[in-house]
């Protein structure tokens, strides 16, 4: 029997060891594209953006992380034309953790990403869509309020690059994200 219980605490105190390894990040807010809209009658370069990590902390301050971003889109209008620029990107990167007390937490994140930016046009009627892949660095810095010892209420800065580099097109802009959302331990 006192076998069994060790065991079973050996096992307890592992998989609580394990599961404060990973963690998973949802945040939701708003984009900011840095497009140059020259020429058009109206420029809105703001929009919704999200995101999905998830991470595995490999050193207590060192983490792995793998997500997706969706930077949201800007759209110009003008002479009856319209385009929207959408960004997204999937990426893989290091997180650098920090307890600045026992309930502030900060983050800065680096990576690659692979980077779509789909590009719809309109003109009298008629529509067009195409999009172009590129690898990018991205970044983030975020601050946490700790809610438990596995959840966290974060605000977050994400920033990558957006290009589009097809059919006599060369344009590139930083996109930039700032959300809200929630760090969960598991």
């Amino acid at each position: 029997m006192k076998k069994q219980m060790l065991t079973a605490l050996a096992v307890l105190a592992f998989s609580a060891a394990a599961s404060a390894q990973m963690y998973g990040v949802v945040s939701a807010g708003v984009s900011k594209h840095d497009i140059d809209c020259t020429g058009a009658a109206t420029c809105d370069d703001s929009g919704s953006a999200f995101k999905l990590l998830g991470g595995y902390k490999f050193m207590p301050n060192l983490a792995g992380e793998v997500g997706y971003f969706d930077f949201g889109k800007a759209k110009a209008t003008g002479g009856g034309a319209s385009l929207d620029a959408k960004t997204t990107a999937f990426g893989l990167g290091v997180a650098y953790h920090l307890d600045f007390s026992p309930t502030w937490t900060g983050v800065g994140r680096l990576g690659v990403a692979r980077v779509k930016t789909k590009l719809n046009a309109g003109f009298g009627g008629l529509t067009a869509s195409d999009s172009d892949n590129n690898t990018a660095l991205y970044g983030g810095l975020g601050v946490g309020y700790r809610l438990s010892s596995t959840v966290t209420i974060d605000g977050a800065w994400d920033f990558t690059k957006s290009k589009y580099n097809k059919n006599g097109v060369d344009e590139s802009w930083n996109v930039n994200a700032f959300s809200v959302g929630v760090t969960f331990g598991f």
